[in-house]
């Protein structure tokens, strides 16, 4: 049995719900890659729906440029009059986000470094301190500094499938910075936290959802467009004002900590992926990758 969406769904909200979504992405996304956004109206022509669509073939992994590009459709969010939601999705097949394309951190400098983490932090940063309500919807892996993307939403829904969701940094011998620890175990628990990054564990949908990771999982993506929809749609019904002033409030004390650790988490990070023990960690990770991906051109993926 799957978890049931927050909101009770006709089989023609579905259907609706599924076609405005898909009609806002289809915008752009017949010609276009990349990272972009879209806009469509949410009830009326003063206020929109803001959809994020990552589009970067093989599996939506980040580097420098590609968090650039992230980064500057996240301002158009901010910018946009009358924005009263946020959904984060993907159209590559299979993945919401590989996570960081894990060869930057080979041999990285520390002022590359600087930059790349800098750039990362910036743009969770942004998507966590909208002042609106926020979805992930994934159907696909989101590994890594995917599902990073996915904990800075405030909703995280997903498709179930054999496709994985978690912080693996472990797993491939990096640890997990302090801030990202403390918002994953915000979401989950302490016992949790412990047990799935201490080990860079990757759960599917449903064990996810158990642990606290995943708000809602799906049988289908349309019943998960209409889900997101409509939990936009009922978010939207109240006061903006209203609305955006609590949830800034709700969020500030977490900012707060997440600013006042920024440059001590940069020393620290850079302290241990500048670590030999991590370096000879990311090299074993990258020749098993590639033995593993030999032939299919498809790069590693933290």
């Amino acid at each position: 049995m799957f978890p049931k969406p927050a909101l009770p769904l006709v089989a023609s909200k579905t259907r609706n719900a599924a076609r405005l979504l898909k009609t806002a992405a289809m915008s752009t996304a017949t010609s276009k890659s990349g990272f972009y956004v879209t806009f469509s109206d949410l009830g009326s022509k003063e206020e929109c729906l803001a959809t994020i669509t990552m589009n970067s073939p093989k599996a939506n992994t980040f580097d420098y440029a590609s968090l650039q590009a992230l980064d500057e459709a996240v301002k158009q969010v901010q910018s946009k009059k009358g924005v009263r939601g946020l959904v984060l999705s993907s159209a590559v097949d299979g993945f919401f986000s590989g996570g960081f394309n894990l060869p930057v951190f080979r041999q990285i400098a520390h002022h590359d470094f600087l930059q790349l983490w800098s750039l990362g932090k910036s743009v969770f940063r942004r998507i966590y301190s909208l002042p609106v309500p926020s979805v992930a919807a994934i159907d696909g892996h989101a590994l890594g500094l995917g599902c990073v993307m996915a904990m800075a939403c405030q909703k995280r829904y997903m498709v179930e499938s054999k496709k994985l969701i978690g912080l693996n940094e472990v797993a491939v011998g990096m640890p997990v910075p302090e801030w990202l620890s403390v918002r994953f175990r915000d979401l989950t628990s302490p016992r949790i936290a412990e047990d799935l990054l201490g080990v860079g564990a990757a759960v599917a949908a449903t064990e996810a959802c158990k642990a606290g990771l995943v708000d809602a999982v799906f049988a289908s993506k349309p019943e998960m467009d209409a889900a997101v929809l409509g939990f936009l749609q009922t978010r939207a019904a109240v006061s903006a004002y209203a609305q955006s002033e609590t949830l800034s409030a709700l969020r500030r004390q977490f900012l707060d900590y997440f600013d006042q650790s920024y440059e001590r988490d940069n020393q620290l990070f850079w302290a241990a992926i500048s670590h030999p023990d991590t370096q000879r960690s990311i090299e074993q990770a990258l020749e098993k990758l590639t033995a593993k991906k030999k032939g299919n051109g498809q790069g590693p993926k933290k």
